[in-house]
């Protein structure tokens, strides 16, 4: 097998293999760049139960109280911690079906769970913006590893788009793909520039 050959068939079945994640990220860009008012979210209890844990400003002992948080509310994986106020501390589960989200108040001994209502823009743009390893969930740890090989792959495909064109004869396609890679680069130095 000669390199121009192993270069076609890396930039087709790696295509083919991350088509879904490619669909996705294209799909959800849209309603990330069309933005529009909407009704906010409505979100419904699951439950309410007793509970207590420390309360510290330290982002080790916070993730730990998450974790607490997360184990009290019957609910498994991944997770981001917050404590916007003295008085609160937040614990949000992204799943894209359901997200579900905890507040803990500690005055109180108080766990509230509660789960989003499904809605297609949310659920689109929450898979556009998922990545990273900080989590600690089996699969958000592979969300975000399939986020990097994709990013990887996409670079492979320009790469190799690029070497496959210049491997055409030297036809009218090759005058187009300059005109092509050309027009392109200058657009976007351009409007970097005015930005």
């Amino acid at each position: 097998m000669n390199f121009l050959l192993l270069v076609r068939r890396t930039h087709l079945y790696l295509g083919l293999f991350l088509l879904p994640w490619v669909i996705m990220f294209g799909a959800s860009s849209i309603p990330i760049n069309h933005t529009y008012a909407s009704a906010p979210p409505t979100w419904t209890r699951l439950r309410a139960v007793t509970f207590n844990a420390p309360v510290s400003g330290d982002q080790a002992a916070l993730r730990a109280t998450g974790r607490q948080m997360m184990e009290a509310g019957g609910v498994s994986g991944g997770f981001y911690v917050s404590k916007p106020n003295p008085t609160q501390i937040n614990v949000n589960h992204p799943n894209f079906l359901p997200p579900i989200r905890m507040m803990y108040y500690p005055g109180q001994q108080q766990l509230v769970v509660e789960r989003r209502e499904f809605q297609a823009r949310p659920f689109l743009t929450a898979m556009h913006t998922r990545g990273g390893y900080n989590l600690d969930g089996f699969w958000d740890n592979l969300w975000a590893v399939f986020v990097d090989i994709v990013s990887v792959a996409l670079l492979l495909w320009m790469a190799s788009g690029l070497f496959m064109w210049w491997k055409l004869p030297g036809t009218g396609l090759r005058r187009w793909g300059w005109l092509a890679l050309v027009g392109g680069a200058v657009s976007f130095a351009i409007i970097i520039a005015r930005l």
